[in-house]
Order: C-alpha cells, then sequence, then structure tokens
C-alpha cells in the first residue's frame, strides 16, 4: 500500500476515533438511508421500483431525517457534503451567475442533470443548469444521487450522474420553522422563516400542500476574513520559492507604457520595464512587482441573497383507478456578487489612443520627459497605453433579480395489477434580470484625455457633458469626472423549457427467480432561451463584468423513446441467492444534433444472503446545450502565462517565433512580459457541434453481514470516459498556448488565435470558440460504511462514506498532453480541488426527546496544479513556497430537542474548531471560507 494511501486511511481512523470518543451524534445531509424491513425506497438509479441497496448504479440516498439535521436552508449544503460531488457553485462563490449547482465527479455542473419528482427543471442559464436555490429544503422529503453515466433512463446531461429531490405530498396539518444563524466574527448572518400546510379533501380522495418561506442571507466581503486579505504570488529569493506581496497589474495608482520608454531611467534612477511608469504616492516611477493591485478584499464571500418562495403540490383520484396530479412553484430571489473594480486599458478599448500633455493634471516633470522622449512632432500627443483600475468609482457588482416557476399536470393509474402508467406535462421558465453597477463608458474615458488647446481643463470634443480626466495617482478622480465614464448596465436572460412524457412501469411476468421488471416510455422536449445584453455591451461602447457582449437566442427539441428491462435468472439455489440481468436503451432524435443512441447493460450476483455483487456499463451522451449552441462572443480573462515572455527559460526559437510571426514588437522582445496575470479571450458558440459520448463502467459489492445486525458496507469501483467533450477551442487559453509552443508555426491551428495582439504585443481577446475537442476521464473508488446499535432507551448510529480518487484526466484538445488533476488544486491546469482522498462520517446518539449529532468532513492534500501541468509537459515541477494544500478537517454539531410533542428547538455550530482555508492555495467554493458559524431554529406542528 502506497505512502498517500496509508495516509488517507490513516486520517479516517484518526476521525473515525475522534468521533467516537465524542459521544455526540446524528446523520447528515452526505448520508445514505438504510430501507427499514419492509419498506424499500423507489430511487432514481432506475425507473423500474426497487430498493437502494439493490440498485446495480451507485445510489446515495440523503433522508428526510438528515435533511433536517443538516440545519441548513441552502440545498446545495445538502450535496457538497457527497464525497462523490465535487463543491459546485454556492453561497461562497462569486463569479459565474449566481446559482447554486451541483458537480458530480467533477465533470462539470452540465454533465448532471437534476430532477424533481423525476422529472426535469428548467435552468438558471442557457446551459440548462439548475439553480439548486430554487428548491427549498422544507419541502424536500429525501435526496437521491446516481453517480455515473444514466442517460439511458433519464435522458441527456446525465453523464456524471442524476440528483432527483423528491418533494414532500401527503400532507396534513401546519407547520412552521424558522432559523437564525450567525458567525463567529458576528457577520455572515442567515434568516428562514417556511410554513407548510395541508390536508385532504373529498373524503381522502385528494390531498394539496402548499409551503411558503422566506430566506435572507447577509453580505460577507473579503476584508472580514484575514485569509482573504493578501494577494501572494511565487518568486525565488536567494535561490528558494518564497511568497511575496503582489497583485493585478492594473492598478488604481494608474500605470502608463510605451515600447519607446523600456529602458529609459525614472527620477530615482530606476529602469523602466515593460510595466511602464508607475504613479505612486512619492510621485511617478518605474513600475516594481510590489505595486500589484490587491482586489481580494473587495470581492464576496458570503453572496448576499434574498429569497422568497412559494410551492403547491396536491393529487387526487379522479376513479379507483386514476389519479390527477400537480406540481407548482414560484420563487423571486434577489443575489449580488461583487468583483474589483474595472480595470481600464486604453489597449484593444481605445484604438489609436494618444496621450494629451497638455493634461492639466500631469506631473510637470512627467509632462517634460514624454515630450522630450516621445514627443518627436511636438503636437503634444504621445502613444501610450494607459492602465488604471478605477476604483475611484467603486466596485463591479451584479444584482439579479431572478422570477422562477414551473408547473407540472399529470394523470396516473393502474393498467393491470402489475403495471402502472402515467402522463405529464412540464413548463417551467427563468427569468433573469441583472443589473451591473461600475460600468465604464468606452468612447467617454477616451474622450476626457483629449484636451482643448485654449483651456487644458476643458476637453477637446463637443460634449458639454465631457470633463478633462485625472488618472494619475490613487483616488484621484473627483466626483464630476466619476459621474462622466461611469454607468450600470442591464442584461436580461430568459429560458424556457417544456417537457410532455409517458411512461408504463412494473412487472410484465413472474419467472421462478422472480419478476420481470419493465418500464417504457416516450417524451417530448424542447427547451429554448434568449439572451439581451444591454446595448452598450453590443456596441462596444462600455465594459464591466464584460467588455463586449452579443445577443444569444435560440432553442432546440428532442422526441425520445427508452425501454428498461430487469430479469432475474436465478434464485434461491445452492451457491446463488439471485442472479439478474438488467438493461436500457434510449433513442433521441435532436432537432440540432441529430439521432443519438445511449444503453446500458449489468447485473447483479448474491451467492448467499448478505453478500451481493453489482456491475453496470452505461454508454451516455449529451447533446450540445443552447449556449454551447448559439452564444454569441463574450470576453473573459482567464490566469494564462505567455510563452514571449523574457525569462530565464525562453528559448531563442520562441524568442524568434514571438517577433517574426506573432507580433510582438522587437524593440521590447527582451524585455517583454505580459501585462496581468489574466489575459482576454473570446468564447462563443458553434452550431455545428455534436454530442459528446461517454462510457461508464462500475463495479461494486455490497455486504450485509448476518453476525453483525445493522451493519452494511458498500464498496463501488467507477471508471468515466468522455470523448468529444465540448469546450473552448483547445481547452481553454493556457492549453492553447502550450500546444502552439509545442509546433511553433502559422501552420499549426494553435498558433494563429495568439497574433491577436496590441501594438506593445500584449495577448488580447484571443478566439476559443467551442468545440468538440476534449477528452475527459475520472475514475476511483466509493465506499461507505453504516452501523446502528441499539442501546435501550436510546441508539447510536454511525457512518463514513468516502471516496478515492485514482484519476481526473482532461484533455483539452488532441494535440496537448492530458493532465491528470487527481490529487491536485487550480493552478491553470487544474480547476476545484480534486484530492485523492475525501470523506464523510457522522456519529449519532439519539434518546427520547433529545438527538446530538457530530460530523466530520475530510479533505484530503491537493498539490498545485501547476504541478500536474508541468508533469504532463515533461517540464520540470516549478519551484513553489507552498506546493500543496496539507489535509483539512470540518466538524459540525447539531442537537433537536423536543420541548413537548408539537414543538421542537434546534441548533448547529458549523466548522466548530473555526478551520481556516488552506493558505494561499484553496477556493471558496470546497473550503469554508466564512469559519465558525452558530445556528439556532424550531419547528411546530399544530
Amino acid at each position: 500500500m502506497g505512502t498517500k494511501q496509508i495516509t488517507g486511511l490513516g486520517a479516517a481512523l484518526k476521525g473515525t476515533s475522534a468521533l467516537f470518543l465524542s459521544m455526540a451524534v446524528v446523520s447528515t445531509a452526505a448520508a445514505q438511508e438504510m430501507p427499514a424491513e419492509g419498506e424499500p425506497i423507489i430511487v432514481t438509479g432506475s425507473r423500474i421500483p426497487r430498493p437502494d441497496v439493490e440498485s446495480n448504479s451507485p445510489v446515495n440516498v440523503i433522508g428526510g431525517e438528515e435533511i433536517k439535521l443538516a440545519v441548513t436552508s441552502e440545498t446545495e449544503q445538502l450535496l457538497n457534503a457527497l464525497p462523490q460531488a465535487v463543491a459546485g457553485a454556492g453561497a461562497q462563490s462569486n463569479s459565474g451567475n449566481g446559482s447554486a449547482t451541483v458537480n458530480l465527479r467533477g465533470l462539470g455542473t452540465v454533465r448532471t442533470l437534476v430532477l424533481q419528482n423525476g422529472r426535469r427543471v428548467v435552468g438558471a442559464s442557457q446551459d440548462g443548469v439548475v439553480d439548486l436555490n430554487m428548491i427549498p429544503p422544507s419541502l424536500v422529503a429525501r435526496v437521491e444521487v446516481v453517480t455515473g453515466g444514466a442517460s439511458a433512463v433519464y435522458g441527456s446531461d446525465a453523464m456524471a450522474g442524476v440528483v432527483n429531490f423528491v418533494m414532500k405530498d401527503d400532507f396534513e396539518g401546519l407547520e412552521i420553522g424558522g432559523s437564525y444563524g450567525i458567525s463567529d466574527e458576528g457577520d455572515a448572518a442567515r434568516y428562514n422563516l417556511d410554513m407548510t400546510v395541508g390536508g385532504n379533501f373529498a373524503d381522502g380522495r385528494g390531498n394539496i400542500v402548499f409551503h411558503g418561506s422566506y430566506y435572507d442571507r447577509a453580505q460577507v466581503k473579503g476584508v472580514a476574513r484575514d485569509h482573504a486579505l493578501d494577494y501572494l504570488a511565487d518568486a525565488v529569493v536567494d535561490g528558494k520559492p518564497v511568497l511575496v506581496e503582489s497583485g493585478n497589474g492594473v492598478t488604481p495608482q494608474g500605470t502608463i507604457f510605451s515600447p519607446q520608454l523600456v529602458g529609459l531611467t525614472d527620477p530615482y534612477g530606476n529602469t523602466i520595464g515593460t510595466a511602464g511608469i508607475f504613479f505612486a504616492d512619492e510621485g511617478w516611477r518605474a513600475y516594481q512587482p510590489s505595486d500589484g493591485f490587491n482586489d481580494r478584499p473587495y470581492t464576496n464571500l458570503q453572496m448576499p441573497m434574498e429569497r422568497w418562495q412559494g410551492s403547491v403540490l396536491g393529487h387526487y383520484d379522479v376513479t379507483d383507478g386514476v389519479t390527477a396530479f400537480w406540481e407548482g412553484s414560484y420563487v423571486h430571489s434577489k443575489i449580488n456578487s461583487t468583483l474589483g473594480a474595472v480595470p481600464m486599458s486604453s489597449s484593444g478599448f481605445i484604438p489609436g489612443f494618444q496621450l494629451d500633455l497638455r493634461n492639466p493634471y500631469l506631473d510637470p516633470t512627467l509632462r517634460d520627459f514624454l515630450s522630450a522622449n516621445m514627443d518627436g512632432d511636438g503636437d503634444s500627443l504621445v502613444p501610450v497605453n494607459i492602465n488604471r483600475r478605477l476604483l475611484d468609482g467603486g466596485s463591479r457588482t451584479s444584482d439579479q433579480t431572478r422570477d422562477f416557476w414551473r408547473f407540472v399536470v399529470g394523470l396516473k393509474g393502474d393498467l393491470t395489477d402489475r403495471l402502472s402508467w402515467e402522463v405529464f406535462f412540464n413548463q417551467g421558465q427563468t427569468k433573469v434580470t441583472d443589473v451591473q453597477g461600475g460600468g465604464v463608458l468606452v468612447d467617454n474615458f477616451a474622450n476626457g484625455f483629449l484636451t482643448d488647446p485654449n483651456d487644458p481643463y476643458k476637453c477637446a470634443t463637443d460634449d458639454a457633458n465631457c470633463v478633462v480626466l485625472d488618472p494619475f495617482g490613487l483616488y484621484s478622480m473627483t466626483p464630476d469626472m466619476i459621474d462622466y465614464i461611469y454607468t450600470d448596465l442591464t442584461n436580461i436572460t430568459t429560458i424556457k423549457q417544456k417537457q410532455v412524457g409517458a411512461s408504463l412501469t412494473g412487472s410484465l411476468f413472474t419467472l421462478p427467480a422472480g419478476d420481470v421488471g419493465i418500464s417504457l416510455g416516450t417524451e417530448y422536449r424542447k427547451e429554448s432561451s434568449a439572451f439581451d445584453p444591454d446595448q452598450l455591451y453590443v456596441m462596444g461602447k462600455a465594459l464591466s463584468r464584460s467588455a463586449g457582449l452579443s445577443p444569444t437566442a435560440g432553442s432546440f427539441d428532442v422526441v425520445e423513446g427508452y425501454g428498461e428491462l430487469y430479469v432475474p435468472i436465478l434464485a434461491d439455489m445452492p451457491g446463488v441467492r439471485l442472479l439478474a440481468f438488467e438493461g436500457g436503451v434510449r433513442f433521441s432524435d435532436y432537432s440540432t444534433a441529430g439521432s443519438v443512441w445511449s444503453y446500458k447493460l449489468g447485473g447483479e450476483y448474491s451467492p448467499f444472503d448478505g453478500l451481493k455483487f453489482r456491475g453496470l456499463y452505461q454508454r451516455a451522451v449529451r447533446a450540445p446545450n443552447v449556449v454551447e449552441l448559439y452564444s454569441g462572443a463574450t470576453n473573459t480573462a482567464p490566469q494564462a502565462v505567455d510563452f514571449c515572455n523574457a525569462n530565464a527559460d525562453r528559448t531563442t526559437a520562441e524568442r524568434d517565433f514571438c517577433v517574426n510571426a506573432l507580433g510582438v514588437p522587437s524593440a521590447v522582445i527582451d524585455v517583454f512580459q505580459q501585462e496581468n496575470q489574466q489575459i482576454r479571450a473570446i468564447t462563443g458558440g458553434n452550431p455545428n457541434l455534436q454530442e459528446e459520448t461517454s462510457d461508464t463502467w462500475s463495479v461494486g459489492a455490497v455486504i450485509r453481514p448476518d453476525f453483525l445486525p445493522g451493519l452494511q458496507l458498500t464498496v463501488d469501483y467507477y471508471n468515466i470516459k468522455i470523448q468529444d467533450a465540448i469546450g473552448s477551442f483547445g481547452g481553454g487559453l493556457q492549453s492553447v498556448i502550450t500546444a502552439c509552443n509545442a509546433d511553433m508555426s502559422l501552420d499549426n491551428v494553435f498558433c494563429v488565435p495568439l497574433q491577436n495582439r496590441t501594438p506593445d504585443g500584449q495577448l488580447y481577446d484571443v478566439p476559443l470558440l467551442n468545440a468538440n475537442i476534449a477528452k475527459m476521464e475520472a475514475r476511483g473508488i466509493d465506499y461507505r460504511l453504516d452501523y446502528r446499535h441499539n442501546l435501550g432507551a436510546s441508539s447510536l448510529n454511525y457512518y463514513i462514506a468516502g471516496t478515492y480518487l485514482l484519476d481526473n484526466i482532461s484533455q483539452g484538445s488532441p494535440i496537448v498532453n492530458p493532465v491528470n488533476c487527481a490529487g491536485y488544486i487550480g493552478g491553470g491546469s487544474c480547476g476545484t480541488a480534486s484530492p485523492k482522498w475525501r470523506f464523510t462520517q457522522r456519529l449519532t446518539w439519539e434518546a427520547d426527546k433529545l438527538q446530538l449529532s457530530l460530523r466530520h468532513r475530510f479533505i484530503g492534500s491537493a498539490k498545485d496544479g501547476r504541478i500536474a501541468g508541468a508533469k504532463a509537459s515533461g517540464a520540470d515541477a516549478p519551484a513553489l513556497a507552498v506546493p500543496e494544500t496539507g489535509a483539512v478537517h470540518y466538524f459540525d454539531l447539531s442537537a433537536y430537542y423536543d420541548v413537548v410533542d408539537n414543538f421542537t428547538l434546534f441548533a448547529g455550530v458549523d466548522n466548530v474548531l473555526d478551520e481556516d482555508p488552506p493558505f494561499y492555495l484553496y477556493e471558496r467554493e470546497t473550503y469554508d471560507a466564512i469559519g465558525r458559524r452558530f445556528t439556532i431554529g424550531f419547528t411546530a406542528n399544530f
């Protein structure tokens, strides 16, 4: 056994010991409830009704008791504790569109299908990804999670798995609940109120349930936590890797640059490099790395959200054999995300920009310096690039208002005593109005730099509102200047979904080994959406969180037919307790991708009671969504490193190619450095995309030993391979740069986009449109142990659920080497943390009126993704001061006490030990950025 395996097992054993010694207890949102004897749970692994532990697909069921004990009003928190789920976006995210999402196996949120009562939910964005904020936890009866491709059962998008929220029905009475939470620092407040009322009608033939809730979550910015204050970068000092204070090269003080300035000397004797002249407090001088802007204190650690929800569910027995059912929900929410102030650069936005030396705010010594060195024609206009982080006007904000509605109506009944049927209609819509603050009017910004020769305090333009700008130094701009250049921008997105389906489910007949199960069905679905960006974005007249957007509208529909079969072959024979076969097939005809097939084959073998082996092969497909097909050009800013940088390891061939083919000026090539860690790129849709395909293998065992009642152990191996995965051209900007570097020729398609450069050689607006170009693979071992023990007047429950990640491989394009991110985090080559070891365990003690619970979440160490990138390319590992995160342990306590029969108080403490995120290497989705948090609440039933 390798060192890492021993380390992971050791962590599990130590954590288990801590839990048992604590003697405080319960079950988690990540727990899979074992079905009570004679009470099977119908799960999502197949449409054929079967108990969850008997499913041939690995399935986790988050039961109602566990949902209650999780003490959360954020649905994503129910899922993020699952070891099989890489943390998706949520309350601690600050980018994206503000949604809360789930990402099974780390294969992407678009490859995880989210259902409600087995039916689709309209997405919150044009990629079709569902916002979990639209599903109220207090109305969820249980959550079923199937990992691995499930397209044959549920259709496209289920390549990584399915998450199905099963809602409460047949509720009678009135339940009122409320909770309040706050952090150890006195911030990060959360308020929740909800009410559920329901009852029978028509002499018990019908039941209807109404639910309403209000939730409010406060904002927390990076400045509120020490671990979020520093912007650090790797450096080598005296031959040793260290972390140094750094920041973004676009600063609030401002810089100017021109190739003609490189090599000149500032008033302090410093040589001016490619980062140009910096406007420091002591006066203008050459830019230094320590001058970089730290934007981390300005960004959200917890996104504020206000949410109102209302739902109605019900059913009515129309006849003795036919039941009508319905679901309806409406959600209105407001979400804010905040980024640092907009980085404004004349390069790329203002062609031919020139600085007017008559600007009255320009330091006279700098005016003379620029005049002597750059104003050869004496017209007082010099060609420079000006960069300024416009902190004067505040942060870039995104205030989103979301309106979501969905309804389902249908009929179901029994065709025979063996077969049941169902027909339904499902429709939903999401509308997102996004008001982005902190935007800059590009033309006004340019106008403010050209002065009237007769009055330098007036603009040269005829615009009567124009104000001459003073960008030279921190907070140098007046309110009038800010008002002239700033604007808000409004984008509107509308997503619609319609689904019609019919199914026939049950058993055909009985063989000697048992019932032959069958499920047949057909569905029609249409997805449509439209994105209407602000016209200032469309015309390229403004920039804020983006720097140019195009309208996107499109739709597709699909007609599908599917079938499943379960055949017990042998049973109750010597050496064969049960041998059974399972199969399924789905045919889908997309208006875009055409006809595709998905299928599954598997089975189970139980030699005797208490032991079962199971295995399944699944072919899954995912058709491209609207945004992948039709999205207009959108600016992004990924982190990447240009090989044209004048580093010590740059080769002569790289130098010459950058000058002769890519457009870096020869005057600066020997000192060339990219201005920012982030480089602007353009992403967009491709209507010629085809479907993705995946092959999933899973093999496992279920053990229930007779000699130890109440114990259950499951172990499953999985292997998921995705071909023709849809992604940005080349797999992203860094992959394109790497692919070009491997074959430096303009005949190489990956080099052509790198010719998009400013006159001073800076990469910008690199086109990276979507393509079926990538490959992905996830491979690992899941395990789970549950044990329940009766202590007489009380009971003790324990479980541990974990995963060991063997591989998490991505290949952005055929020309680049695949990168294995198992055990790595970030670094440009890898994304969200993918530790090899990860588990959640819970110990529970339950008496008559009291429940106590302690949960332990373990996240194994993860190395810097730059190491994985170097390993993939065969390069030497980079010298890093902090090469890995170290293991992280979170302990959470919760307690419930029944004060009287109908009134319960509860309390919870998350992150009891106030564990900080790993220093320097962390992302907020996986690790706790807030710290110790307290929650109290009540539930009253009438």
